[in-house]
């Protein structure tokens, strides 16, 4: 909407002071909700189950550090994105969770995605303002060319549908990370499951080092050999 409106702007339409256009707001509003109603369940399932595994706790931390930073940003006047600022939460509270992990290997594709992101916009803008000044066939080819890219990414998205009935999936596991794995070894072990004693481990270690040579004697096929020797005339 904001874009809209400063396009508006610089053209002539809107004056400089004035509030969006009406039709500006509500077509902003159908776009997302639009892309909410089409990739709303692989976003759910991406932030609730690829970046790690959110339990109510956490998903109120998220929450509630996603809306603080962003109600901050927005009284300073810093811009931001909130997909960023959401997922840097969720993955916050999945390494603050006890046992939790964090799929690196999902954040890692996000972070790609973004950096890609602005660089891709850019192109993608620059070639629809040059095909859009060659006039009115222009301008429709345009809109062409963006309704058949996002009917080939819609119909892309079909060939694994997520939905109502699979969202709550757990992706394959991955590895724990050099974070994850770090903050497992400092964590305390759950109530009721006491940590296991060192002098313990090693005493147990001990007898079954001392008891290994006696074992061997007990079970070499010489043994028996050597008692008959002994008792033969």
């Amino acid at each position: 909407m904001g874009v809209i409106t400063l396009a508006l702007i610089t053209g002539g339409v809107v004056a400089p002071h004035a509030d969006p256009p009406l039709w500006v707001i509500a077509s902003a509003g159908l776009a997302i909700a639009l892309g909410t109603y089409l990739g709303g369940w692989r976003i759910i399932r991406t932030m609730g189950k690829g970046i790690t595994d959110i339990q109510p706790p956490q998903g109120f931390a998220a929450q509630t550090g996603a809306a603080a930073t962003i109600l901050a940003s927005s009284h300073l006047g810093f811009a931001l994105s909130t997909t960023q600022v959401c997922s840097g939460a969720v993955t916050g509270s999945g390494l603050g969770r006890k046992g939790g992990v964090v799929r690196w290997s999902t954040a890692g594709r996000m972070v790609a995605a973004w950096a890609l992101t602005l660089p891709a916009a850019g192109a993608v803008a620059a070639g629809a303002a040059l095909l859009a000044k060659q006039g009115t066939w222009g301008v429709t080819a345009t809109a062409v060319l963006a309704l058949g890219v996002s009917g080939a990414i819609w119909a892309a998205s079909r060939r694994n549908t997520i939905d109502h009935t699979n969202v709550n999936e757990v992706p394959a596991a991955e590895p724990a990370g050099v974070v994850t794995t770090a903050i497992r070894a400092v964590s305390p072990p759950p109530a009721g499951q006491p940590a296991a004693s060192a002098d313990a481990s090693h005493a147990t270690d001990a007898s079954h080092t001392a008891d290994e040579p006696d074992a061997a004697h007990h079970d070499s096929p010489s043994a028996p050999r050597a008692q008959a020797a002994t008792v033969a005339p």
